[in-house]
């Protein structure tokens, strides 16, 4: 399950998702500070009610899960795995201190929290929308200081870094995470269309002792949006649609209700209200399945929207996966022949597809998790010495919302291409990147964590098959670095512009 949610924050870190834990999943110590005011809301009330029980006790959490989880869902996960998990996520995060509430809907909180063990954490509390509004699940996301393999912060002071300061910071970084066995990936770094830095490290198969290479493939998870978003734009460029256009217009069969109202603008920006199909039980029940566009579509097709469109945003993949369908319409070709032959081609980029499940490249890393309950169709086993496990790709394909399959060297090639306006236009290339070539995104899972930053002349790519956040941690170390040496001689715009936008501007 692809668990590296994109959200609009000011800072890539608060917008790249650690993890989607589930419910007891965290604890505070019996010494932390009292919870901020939460606001007297149904998220607000369960969040309150959350915080108070970690510190106390099992006892308490059993109650917690008693009366704030529904009977349905304790049905599917029963209160002992659920304290089970709280166990293990209390030993491996430590003290919790909710700090402050930093963005508040009816059933939907954020709060700001002080963990013992990773730093600063974003919690996103979300509830049920209809009455009794039971607790359906927490998001956890990393902000400027948090993640468990983070580097330490870049000093802001002083002359901006140089190419070789940087370089000496990344290498570092990776060399140290490496013999902690907290990274197995490679990392790249280009600037003009020059290499700066190409290594890789650790095994891409620790069964076959089969080591990583710069050619080795990663699941990239949610990057691979990016190439659905540039092929609208270029089917947008052709005239043969618009992203004012509803949605509909092209999907015929695409009848839930208020679906006339969502543009191709709003599936692009996550504003449509389509239901993540992550969240389709079809899916998770045959897995191996989902091997076209038309399967994935199928998954969202006839389910009801989150919201009336517009008027909130929410991060989808079904959004995306709906958007595969309309390109596939559109163009008439098969969506993936498609990002094959005007998308990968035009950047010169032959060592990136969409593989199926059971055909995959002997060359593809596989993903290793040290969770003992990463979910899904590659579950990788129960175990509590948290050494990493493999954890299988799962899915029969990948689809348009991300899991394809990429190099470093492939997705430099991307960035040159898009800098180039090989890909789309000068002004579709501004929109999607920010007019001054600034762009972060990244995707992640259980055994998968992927990292692109655009900023100013550079480029940096990181690909791990590890879990979150190993790899975009470094948009806070290294990408600050190279946010202080382009502001340094002005040829730089972007600060605070990364978004991981990959539809269009920022809302």
């Amino acid at each position: 399950m692809d668990s590296m949610l994109y959200r609009r924050f000011h800072s890539i870190a608060r917008h790249l998702l650690v993890a989607l834990i589930a419910l007891g999943s965290l604890t505070r110590g019996a010494d932390a500070a009292e919870p901020p005011g939460f606001p007297d809301t149904p998220s607000g009330r369960v969040a309150r009610a959350y915080f108070d029980s970690f510190g106390a006790g099992e006892a308490e959490m059993r109650s917690f899960f008693t009366a704030h989880v529904s009977k349905e869902d304790l049905a599917e996960r029963p209160i002992e795995a659920r304290l089970a998990r709280w166990s293990e996520m209390r030993d491996r995060f430590g003290a919790l201190t909710p700090r402050s509430v930093s963005a508040s809907e009816p059933t939907r909180l954020s709060v700001n929290v002080e963990s013992e063990k990773s730093g600063t954490i974003l919690m996103i509390f979300e509830c049920r929308d209809v009455p009794p509004h039971t607790l359906v699940g927490v998001q956890i996301e990393a902000t400027e200081d948090g993640g468990r393999s983070r580097t330490p912060p870049t000093d802001d002071t002083g002359p901006p870094p140089s190419d070789a300061a940087i370089v000496a910071r990344l290498s570092s970084a990776l060399d140290s995470l490496f013999r902690l066995d907290r990274f197995s990936g490679v990392a790249m770094l280009d600037k003009d269309g020059q290499t700066l830095f190409a290594k890789a490290y650790g095994l891409a198969s620790r069964e076959a002792k089969r080591p990583i290479t710069m050619e080795t493939r990663f699941n990239i998870a949610s990057i691979g949006k990016q190439f659905t978003a540039v092929a609208i734009r270029q089917l947008a460029a052709a005239g043969k649609l618009s992203l004012s256009d509803p949605v509909t217009r092209h999907l015929k069969d695409y009848r839930v209700a208020n679906a006339d109202s969502i543009t191709i603008a709003m599936l692009l920006e996550h504003r449509a209200g389509v239901p993540d199909v992550f969240d389709s039980k079809e899916l998770w029940e045959h897995p191996e399945r989902a091997r076209t566009a038309e399967d994935w579509y199928a998954l969202v097709r006839d389910r009801p929207l989150g919201f009336k469109p517009g008027t909130r945003q929410r991060y989808s993949n079904g959004g995306f996966v709906v958007l595969g369908m309309v390109i596939e319409r559109v163009s008439g070709e098969d969506y993936y022949a498609y990002l094959r032959r005007h998308v990968y081609a035009p950047a010169g980029m032959t060592r990136t597809d969409s593989h199926l499940a059971d055909q995959l490249p002997a060359d593809v890393a596989l993903g290793y998790t040290r969770d003992s309950e990463a979910h899904g169709p590659g579950r990788a086993g129960a175990g509590d010495d948290h050494t990493p496990r493999f954890i299988t790709e799962g899915f029969g394909r990948a689809s348009a919302a991300g899991g394809n399959h990429s190099t470093a060297g492939d997705l430099i090639r991307y960035a040159r291409a898009l800098r180039a306006g090989t890909l789309l236009g000068r002004e579709a290339s501004d929109d999607l990147m920010g007019p001054g070539i600034g762009l972060g995104v990244a995707g992640g899972a259980p055994g998968k964590n992927a990292l692109l930053e655009l900023k100013g002349p550079y480029t940096l790519v990181i690909l791990a098959n590890q879990d979150p956040p190993v790899a975009e941690a470094f948009a806070e170390t290294v990408g600050h670095m190279i946010a202080r040496a382009v502001r340094g001689d002005a040829r730089d715009d972007t600060d605070g512009r990364r978004q991981g936008r990959i539809g269009g501007p920022k809302r």
